[in-house]
C-alpha cells in the first residue's frame, strides 16, 4: 500500500471510488456520496452502489460540506448531493469547500468563492490552501518574490505575507518556512516555535512530525511548546491519526502511540494509518485489516485497500474496486474501476482534515 501523502487543495481533489455501468439513477435520502468513474466519466453512487448522479463529468472531486467540484466542457462548477448544478461551471479549476469557502482559478491566479458562487477575494493568489480554523494560507507575488501569508474568511490578510512557505493551521498552529528552516506560528502570526526544522508537519493528537539536521536527518515529534517529546530517531514517519503513527527505523515500519511506545510487537514493510479503529496492512502480498491490538480482523485477500470512512473501505479485487464493511462483508460489489492514485488522495483528505 502506498504511503499516505499530504494534500494541498489548490486544485481539484480527484478520487475514484467506484463505477457501475447501466445502473438506474435513483434518489436516496442518504446524502453520503462516493465518487464514481465509468467509461472515462465521473459521477456519484450511494452507500449501496446505486448511481445517484450519472457519470457525465470530465473530472470531479469528493463531496465536502455538501458540494462537489465537477468539470464540464473544460470548466469547473459545483453540484449538490442530488446532482443539481448550484454554481455553474465557469472556472478553470476549483477546490473542494472547507469552512464555506472554495479556491477557484481563472487564468493563472486563484481567488475564493462562497457556497452561492460569490467571489470573496480578488483573483491574485499564485497558490492557495484550504481554510482551516478560520484562516487560509495563500501565496502572492511581492517585490522580492513569492511570499506566503494568511487571509481570513473576509478575504483580508490576517497575517501579512512574509514567509517562504506556509501550510494550514491545525490545533492552533501552522508550520511556516523562514529561509531554509521551518517553525510554527499562532493565529496572530507570532512565531511560537522558532524555525529550526528541515521539515515540519501538521499537529494531530497534540504532536507534529519534524525533521532535524537537514535533508538526511532524523524525524521525531514535538508538542505545542516545541519540546521534542518523541526523540528524532526515525528515518520517516506519518502524522498521528487516532493516537497512532507509523515510523520507519532500519528499513522497517513500526507503530507507536503518542508517548513513543510501540503498540504492536511487529514490523511492517510499509506504513499504514488507522481510521475508525482499523488499518489496512500487507500480509503475504495481500491487504487485510487489523485493529490496534494487532489482530487481523479482516483476512488479507485483496490486491489493495484503503482506510475506512463512514464504515466503508475500498478494496481491489483483480482490477476492480468494491467496498467492504467492518465485518469484511462486500457491501458494494467489485464491479468498478480501481485507481490507486485517486484513492490515495481520497484517503489523505479524510486523515488530514477529519
Amino acid at each position: 500500500m502506498r504511503r499516505m501523502i499530504g494534500l494541498a487543495l489548490g486544485a481539484l481533489l480527484f478520487c475514484t471510488a467506484c463505477q457501475r455501468e447501466g445502473t438506474k439513477v435513483t434518489e436516496k435520502t442518504d446524502a453520503y456520496r462516493l465518487l464514481v468513474k465509468s467509461q472515462g466519466k465521473y459521477g456519484y453512487c450511494d452507500r449501496n452502489g446505486q448511481m445517484v448522479v450519472p457519470a457525465q463529468y470530465e473530472n470531479a472531486s469528493i463531496f465536502s460540506e455538501g458540494l462537489a467540484a465537477v468539470r464540464q466542457s473544460g470548466k469547473d462548477g459545483y453540484i449538490d448531493v442530488k446532482g443539481n448544478m448550484v454554481i455553474p461551471p465557469r472556472f478553470d479549476a476549483g477546490s473542494i469547500f472547507k469552512e464555506d469557502r472554495a479556491a477557484v482559478k481563472n487564468g493563472n491566479r486563484w481567488s475564493y468563492i462562497d457556497k452561492s458562487g460569490n467571489q470573496i477575494t480578488e483573483s491574485h493568489y499564485v497558490f492557495t490552501f484550504a481554510f482551516t480554523e478560520g484562516l487560509s494560507s495563500v501565496v502572492v507575488v511581492e517585490k522580492d518574490g513569492y511570499k506566503a501569508g494568511y487571509i481570513g474568511k473576509d478575504g483580508k490578510f490576517a497575517i501579512t505575507p512574509r514567509f517562504y512557505d506556509a501550510s494550514f493551521f491545525s490545533e492552533g498552529l501552522a508550520p511556516v518556512r523562514m529561509g531554509k528552516q521551518r517553525g510554527y506560528i499562532d493565529k496572530t502570526g507570532k512565531m511560537v516555535v522558532e524555525p529550526q526544522y528541515y521539515e515540519a508537519g501538521q499537529f494531530k493528537d497534540g504532536l507534529a512530525k519534524v525533521m532535524i539536521n537537514g535533508k538526511y536527518g532524523k524525524v521525531g515529534f514535538i508538542d505545542h511548546n516545541g519540546a521534542l517529546v518523541i526523540p528524532a530517531q526515525y528515518g520517516n514517519a506519518t502524522n498521528f491519526n487516532e493516537g497512532v503513527a507509523a515510523v520507519s527505523k532500519d528499513g522497517k515500519w513500526l507503530l507507536i502511540d503518542t508517548k513513543g511506545n510501540q503498540i504492536i510487537d511487529r514490523q511492517f514493510d510499509s506504513p499504514t494509518i488507522f481510521n475508525e479503529g482499523l488499518a489496512p496492512v500487507v500480509q503475504d502480498k495481500k491487504i487485510g485489516y487489523m485493529d490496534k491490538q494487532g489482530k487481523m480482523v479482516i483476512a488479507p485477500k485483496y490486491e489493495a485497500g484503503s482506510i475506512f470512512v463512514n464504515g466503508l473501505a475500498p478494496v481491489k479485487v483483480g482490477e476492480k474496486c468494491g467496498y467492504i464493511d467492518k465485518k469484511g462483508e462486500m457491501v458494494i460489489k467489485p464491479e468498478f474501476d480501481w485507481d490507486g492514485h485517486l484513492i490515495d488522495q481520497y484517503t489523505s483528505y479524510y486523515t488530514t482534515f477529519h
